[in-house]
């Protein structure tokens, strides 16, 4: 698989439920096989510590549903802050699922017509890796969710970016600048927690958000993140 199909199809995507069970929110994640576990990876600020979040498998066209992987609540790590005086929660959350779960890139069109389905690639833990100034970066998720309940449908528009490069740490976050002038938040609202790919197949990060004035994307520092989840899975 080469490097903008690894950002078209790693990223899982995530639905928050309402009380009545209708999706109300969307994020991104990754799945990892780590120390004989799979795991789906997202960042805190998504799934926080709420159980009502699902994940997405692919459309059943034989019963014209959308299957779905409903979770528990994430599990997540806290460090102390900058001055070492209290703790914060990283932004980093995980879920561990079946060890032979899967999902799938499905990518269909309002009238239900199916262009693509592929299984979405399991990372491993040399996967991960820290990011560099001479290599282009990019992600890819859902944005845009829009419920029509007259139709029973919940619909999407799909995005993949390219052309980051990074730029700088701070404060366990990486920062990437964009290749074009940043659209807009809406533009990226449900790709948070989706793995940002190097062109060397490497990944680095996690989308956590932007900011418009100085064209940036900025995600966690997932190396570190794994360290930890390499201490606490032992």
């Amino acid at each position: 698989m080469n490097w903008k199909e690894l950002i078209q199809y790693s990223s899982v995507q995530l639905r928050k439920l309402d009380a009545n069970g209708v999706p109300c929110g969307i994020g991104s994640g990754c799945l990892i096989d780590f120390k004989q576990r799979r795991l789906l990876l997202t960042v805190f600020h998504v799934a926080e510590k709420s159980s009502n979040w699902c994940a997405q498998i692919k459309f059943n066209d034989e019963k014209q549903q959308t299957e779905v992987l409903f979770l528990n609540k994430f599990c997540y790590i806290s460090d102390f802050d900058s001055s070492k005086k209290s703790i914060k929660d990283v932004e980093f959350s995980f879920h561990p699922v079946r060890h032979d779960f899967k999902c799938y890139f499905h990518n269909r069109n309002w009238k239900g017509q199916t262009f693509e389905l592929r299984e979405r690639p399991i990372l491993r833990a040399d996967d991960i890796g820290d990011p560099d100034k001479e290599t282009i970066y990019g992600f890819s998720g859902e944005i845009m969710p829009e419920l029509i309940p007259e139709q029973n449908a919940f619909v999407t528009d799909y995005r993949v970016y390219h052309g980051l490069r990074y730029d700088r740490r701070e404060n366990d976050m990486h920062f990437f600048k964009m290749p074009e002038k940043h659209p807009g938040h809406e533009w990226f609202k449900g790709c948070s927690g989706a793995p940002i790919i190097g062109e060397n197949g490497k990944v680095v990060s996690l989308v956590s958000g932007g900011c418009i004035e100085r064209n940036e994307i900025y995600g966690n520092n997932l190396s570190k993140c794994i360290r930890t989840l390499d201490y606490f899975l032992e």
